[in-house]
């Protein structure tokens, strides 16, 4: 089968063996698989002994489609036990520790499928990966209905996370640095930023960004940072002080309320069916 590495010549598609399910593993043959910005950077790694790619939908062996939660976890450590499976003691993800989606077929154990609702087209699915982690960031920030929301970043994970705030009842913002991100944002019920917010959502990692999110939170409001560091960040800090703004982290995806985050993600996509649109540039 056909699979995408990280070689020492560069990114190659290679002939690589199929993989053979065991014990309870099941065969996903992919359908779709997104490139994230964090695949861009795992280039600079240099060469990788994984296939890569971890936003994943495709069939089953009987036809079924699905999208796939790309987190291997034990499933016994006190922090999948309480629900917070993607901060497992022994956690792998696919496409970086283990063989990812950018090839014909994969296997993963059962907990690793999402089933699909309907109105989600398979071709679509991959993007409940990137959706569940801006799902996450509001959970994190324990956004509410009717709430006042800024989102700082228009790429991939801003737009979700501006889809989810409005589906859930919010007054959203974005601040975008190109206009089609703009476009994309208001498609999904963004607006352009004006005022101060309860909650700021910083979706694009870096230190303009972050310090634009200070300057749009209220007194006592929250800044959930949604977006990954690659560098240094150099902050108005005092004024974090200054204002007792709350930050708050958030990882990858798990659960909520006894619900999986990717659940959320995937229902979010089949409600709002402009945001695969706003989402999906290229399809290759």
């Amino acid at each position: 089968m056909r699979g995408v590495r990280n070689t020492g010549d560069g990114i190659r598609v290679l002939d690589l063996p199929a993989p053979e399910p065991t014990g309870d593993q099941v065969r996903v043959r992919v359908a779709a698989a997104g490139i994230c910005g964090s695949d861009l950077h795992l280039l600079s790694w240099g060469p990788m002994p994984t296939t890569l790619g971890h936003e994943i939908a495709g069939h089953l062996d009987d036809g079924t489609p699905v999208a796939i939660e790309p987190v291997h976890r034990c499933g016994t450590c006190e922090s999948c036990l309480r629900g917070d499976t993607h901060l497992c003691r022994t956690a792998q993800t696919i496409g970086i520790g283990l063989d990812g989606g950018m090839a014909d077929e994969l296997v993963v154990p059962p907990e690793c499928v999402v089933s699909l609702p309907d109105g989600l087209a398979v071709g679509d699915a991959s993007l409940v990966e990137p959706v569940a982690c801006a799902v996450r960031s509001l959970h994190r920030a324990r956004v509410e209905s009717g709430q006042r929301v800024a989102v700082v970043g228009g790429g991939t994970l801003g737009i979700a996370a501006v889809a989810a705030a409005t589906h859930l009842g919010c007054e959203v913002g974005i601040a975008a640095r190109h206009p089609h991100q703009v476009a994309a944002a208001e498609a999904v019920g963004g607006r352009p930023v004006e005022g101060h917010y309860d909650v700021v959502i910083e979706a694009a990692g870096t230190s303009s960004a972050f310090n634009q999110a200070i300057e749009l939170a209220r007194v006592r409001g929250t800044i959930a940072l949604l977006g990954t560091y690659w560098e240094e960040l150099t902050l108005a800090a005092t004024a974090i002080g200054l204002k007792e703004l709350d930050v708050v982290g958030c990882l990858a995806y798990g659960h909520q309320h006894g619900t999986r985050e990717v659940d959320d993600a995937a229902a979010l996509l089949s409600a709002v069916p402009e945001l695969a649109p706003a989402l999906i540039t290229h399809r290759f």
